[in-house]
């Protein structure tokens, strides 16, 4: 496609234990999936997996080891699943990914069908993509994915969670979310949303205008966390902007935890991300109000730590609002 990659997944036939002996810098993670770390120095290492066997053999006592066309076909997508071999410079495919990179296409290897039940998480991997790339989704991928997307409910809470942190970081969101509402997938991760469209503070302009700006912007997680979350506020009972005739606006602990648990269900693993986000959204409220009614920060906003990361996000506020 011409773009650079952001980083390199290395697969190998020796296996982990053989990669410790062989790299003395170098320490195991994951239970499930064993990967060696591998050190440069204290921060720069890289990652070495040991190439997969088939997924129907993953729940047998022995360690499921295989050959580079077996990994490959455990993959989710068709142009994930090219290695390229830096001896012999030539890349390797083994399902058919460089046809469908050539021809835009989004493919699940495999039965569309059976991949999903094994994976539900693979359903929303496939939107990723296709938001990512532009490319059309495989007539059986599209409708499996259809058929089967009440599965996506059956996924770990942290795993949902992460995925769609994922695409929050993205510069495809706003594709991503109207691929989510198109395929269904939108009312089966967010059961409220077909509600929210009925009440009359939420304006899906608004949220879109939100998703946009996000996918343009350098923000960080917390930033984008905030301003995503900004965009749900009626689900919570309030307004885009602060009435300026009433008293500076707060929120009750309750409310905010409602509103980040409908939009990310867990904070486990996350705690400090969410909470910082809490705090960020809830001073960004204030903030707006502030700026609506003509007054001054207050110098115990601007003494937050964090105040530097909002003013750029109460400026996205005020502009949408000036139209």
């Amino acid at each position: 496609m011409g773009l650079q990659p952001k980083d390199f997944d290395i697969v190998t036939d020796a296996h982990p234990e053989e990669l410790l002996r062989l790299f003395p810098r170098s320490r195991l993670v994951g239970r499930r999936f064993p990967i060696v770390h591998v050190y440069f120095n204290k921060n720069d290492y890289v990652e070495i997996s040991t190439f997969r066997g088939p997924e129907e053999k993953e729940e047998e006592p022995f360690e499921n080891f295989g050959t580079p066309e077996e990994d490959a076909r455990r993959r989710d997508l068709t142009i994930n699943a090219l290695f390229y071999d830096p001896l012999k410079d030539e890349i390797l495919d083994f399902v058919g990914g460089l046809k469908d990179l050539k021809e835009g296409v989004i493919r699940i290897i495999g039965e569309p069908e059976k991949r999903y039940k094994q994976d539900p998480v693979r359903m929303l991997r496939v939107i990723r993509h296709a938001a990512r790339t532009g490319f059309e989704i495989e007539e059986k991928t599209w409708k499996a994915l259809l058929e089967l997307r009440p599965l996506i409910k059956t996924v770990p809470r942290e795993r949902l969670r992460d995925e769609i942190l994922k695409d929050l970081s993205g510069f495809w969101i706003s594709k991503w979310f109207s691929f989510l509402k198109k395929s269904g997938l939108l009312y089966e991760i967010y059961p409220f949303y077909e509600n929210l469209k009925k009440h009359p503070s939420f304006s899906e302009r608004f949220l879109f205008n939100i998703l946009k700006i996000l996918e343009k912007s350098q923000f960080g997680l917390e930033q984008r966390i905030t301003l995503f979350a900004y965009a749900f506020l009626p689900l919570i009972q309030r307004d885009y902007y602060p009435d300026i005739k009433e008293n500076m606006p707060t929120f009750e602990r309750r409310e905010l935890l409602k509103l980040f648990w409908n939009l990310f269900f867990t904070f486990r693993f996350q705690r400090g991300l969410f909470e910082k986000a809490m705090d960020m959204l809830r001073d960004l409220y204030k903030i707006v109000y502030l700026k609506l009614k003509g007054k001054e920060i207050p110098k115990r906003f601007r003494k937050k730590p964090y105040y530097p990361e909002l003013i750029p996000l109460f400026e996205v506020i005020l502009k949408d609002k000036r139209g």
